[in-house]
């Protein structure tokens, strides 16, 4: 005779073997999706943030590299190096070009060099690194063409460069890429021109 005392009963089931489990009513499955939609609310800000301090860093490290390579092609090759950089409609590109005096350039936007100069390489900026709402740039006291000399790589005319990124939806972070007469690149945090400072850099002067 079995001991009733052993026999486990199923706790999801009920007195006839049945389980009595039931599934979301109407009401909860409503409750679960205003809640989900509150924090999606909160946290698409922050996210959105996030995403608009990484492109202008991308941008701005990208942007530094393709200035401190024209350098090195500068001396490398011993020839003038022209990088120019355009900015149209938010649309902006790069381009390296040397030749054997200082009117290395060649005009990214449409693909023209100047004479005797041949271009090195073409940066697309808008597509490789941003979507072209998203960042801009804007220069400050120059022309768009930088001119590296080949004996030691030092900016021509020694002329300073300063490039801003900044993400222009809310303002929220900018990057300053700067150029001294030496050759020497920096990127600093444009607190001024922004709502907050980018971390990992130091605040431009």
């Amino acid at each position: 005779m079995t001991n009733r005392a052993l026999v486990r009963r199923d706790p999801q089931k009920g007195k006839k073997g049945f389980s009595t489990n039931k599934g979301f009513t109407v009401i909860e499955l409503m409750i679960a999706v205003a809640v989900l939609a509150i924090i999606m609310s909160l946290a698409l800000p922050s996210y959105r943030m996030i995403i608009e301090k990484r492109k202008v860093t991308s941008g701005a490290e990208q942007l530094a590299a393709f200035l401190s390579a024209a350098q090195i092609q500068s001396v490398k090759r011993n020839q003038f190096v022209g990088v120019n950089y355009r900015d149209e409609s938010g649309n902006w590109c790069l381009s390296m070009a040397a030749a054997d005096d200082n009117s290395a350039s060649c005009n990214c936007s449409d693909g023209s060099c100047s004479t005797g100069s041949e271009l090195l390489r073409e940066f697309d900026a808008s597509s490789v690194l941003t979507e072209p709402d998203v960042i801009y740039f804007a220069d400050v006291g120059n022309d768009g063409t930088i001119v590296f000399d080949p004996v030691r790589g030092l900016v021509t005319g020694a002329e300073s460069v300063e490039i801003q990124l900044v993400s222009p939806d809310t303002e929220s972070y900018a990057l300053n890429v700067e150029m001294s007469p030496t050759g020497r690149v920096n990127i600093c945090s444009d607190s001024v021109r922004a709502n907050h400072s980018v971390p990992g850099f130091e605040e431009c002067l």
